[in-house]
């Protein structure tokens, strides 16, 4: 099968079954990005068959919308839809402003876009995009600012982020700005993490009122501490702007030899604050017990596509694997001749091994 920078428009469109494995958004946007990235067409059939809500979402839409804008056409692509076919076009990277027109994920969005417009771009390019910087089972912006851009420029990879506007479910309206610098990734074997240098945080609300920012916070320094970790711990009370109401808690560990790891509590009506910051540290414990992993598991699969697509062998190892992490590696298996090893261990202390080849 193609590699990428080697489009092949004449081979058979890739047929993928949309419900198997984790059978959510994540097979459309892998898929889409790499068949930008190899020039092949792809038909995805039972398209989130097992949802609540089952086919296209508006964020799933956007995505390939921005894909079809960037090069390519679509049929098949409106809300609702259980089948897709993508056939993509040659592409020059250009700038981009999108609007989701929901609270969907901007952040799923622009990792979409991401690897088509940095390797080929000749350029740096903007990407602006509207929508939901905060969302559940979806990367929150401090995750994208703090580990998704450290673990890309470890592989070589340069992007600058901000967030002028925080977006919450139900508003939406949050606003995602980047900045893709042109690179290729570079094989990487990322064996273990150092030891825990220290923690940092932030406790935010939007629109809310400063009491539950400092309760937030207060409730994951106390936790943190009696978690009994060796290490400095830095957690602040924030604000962001934005049109509609939200609160969040984002802590990242940083450890030697690894990109920092962030985890995230998101608010919802009639959640106590203390329960957002619990889910955090909840989540940041996990993933310290598990103590020679080099990536978290909300990283594994984001990881895994740009070490998919670097020249050579790369490996890592992840404290959890997920059924994100498994559906991902078998979406790039369909596209790029490369062979994928997920090793688990019986141990749940030891963390699993995944290898590229």
């Amino acid at each position: 099968m193609s590699s990428a920078g080697e489009p092949s428009r004449g081979e058979a469109p890739v047929v993928i079954d949309g419900s198997r494995g984790e059978g959510g958004g994540q097979i459309l946007r892998t898929a889409l990005t790499l068949s930008l990235l190899t020039g092949r067409a792809f038909r995805m059939t039972k398209i989130r068959a097992n949802r609540d809500k089952p086919g296209l979402r508006p964020q799933h839409l956007k995505a390939v919308e921005a894909a079809a804008l960037l090069g390519g056409e679509a049929s098949g692509a409106e809300v609702g839809s259980r089948e897709l076919v993508f056939r993509p076009r040659p592409y020059e990277p250009r700038d981009l402003k999108l609007d989701i027109g929901t609270a969907g994920s901007a952040a799923l969005v622009l990792q979409t876009l991401h690897l088509p417009l940095a390797m080929r771009a000749e350029t740096a390019v903007r990407v602006v995009i509207t929508g939901g910087t905060f969302n559940p089972k979806a990367p929150a912006f401090p995750f994208l600012e703090e580990t998704w851009r450290a673990h890309l420029s470890r592989l070589g990879l340069s992007v600058a982020l901000a967030m002028p506007a925080a977006g919450f479910y139900p508003r939406g309206g949050g606003r995602l700005e980047a900045w893709i610098e042109p690179g290729r990734p570079a094989a990487r074997a990322l064996p273990d993490r150092g030891r825990l240098r220290r923690i940092r945080g932030v406790a935010g609300v939007c629109n809310l009122g400063e009491g539950i920012a400092a309760r937030m916070r207060d409730r994951a320094l106390q936790q943190l501490e009696d978690s009994g970790l060796n290490s400095d711990i830095e957690i602040d009370a924030v604000r962001w702007p934005g049109p509609g109401q939200g609160a969040a808690v984002a802590i990242w560990a940083e450890h030697e030899d690894a990109a920092p790891a962030t985890f995230v509590g998101l608010g919802e009506r009639g959640k106590p604050a203390e329960a957002v910051a619990d889910e955090a540290v909840e989540d940041l414990l996990g993933f310290e017990a598990v103590e020679p992993a080099a990536v978290d598991p909300h990283s594994a699969d984001q990881v895994l596509l740009p070490l998919a697509l670097a020249e050579g062998p790369s490996s890592y190892s992840v404290s959890v694997v997920t059924e994100h992490l498994r559906t991902n590696a078998a979406t790039v298996r369909l596209f790029l001749d490369r062979e994928i090893a997920i090793d688990e261990p019986d141990d749940p202390g030891l963390p699993a091994r995944v290898t590229i080849r």
